[in-house]
């Protein structure tokens, strides 16, 4: 098996990650593509309502599939179900009583 082309996993999971974010951005969320200081793509998503609320979000194989992550390794949903991920950051970043 041979070594996978660190280019193409970037620009593989920089697509991704700008897919799911144009999603969240019709839903009203702040999104920005970015990369970390060691270059790994990421997207950050930022509620408009309650902009202390946001969270990272990364794409990055897990087994055979590519998957959305959280930024503390959870996976969110696999990058084939994007209305789930939506689903889900969308939960995440609802304001709650507390957060008012």
């Amino acid at each position: 098996m041979g070594t996978a082309d660190p280019v193409a996993t970037t620009a593989t999971a920089a697509d991704h990650l700008w897919r799911l974010g144009e999603l969240l951005r019709t839903r009203g969320l702040h999104v920005r593509v970015g990369a970390t200081a060691g270059g790994v793509p990421q997207l950050i998503v930022i509620s408009m309502t309650v902009p202390t609320l946001s969270e990272v979000i990364f794409a990055a194989r897990g087994g055979d599939h590519w998957w959305f992550w959280w930024s503390w390794a959870e996976r969110i949903a696999p990058v084939t179900d994007t209305q789930a991920a939506v689903a889900l950051v969308c939960d995440a970043l609802r304001p709650r009583r507390s957060d008012r």
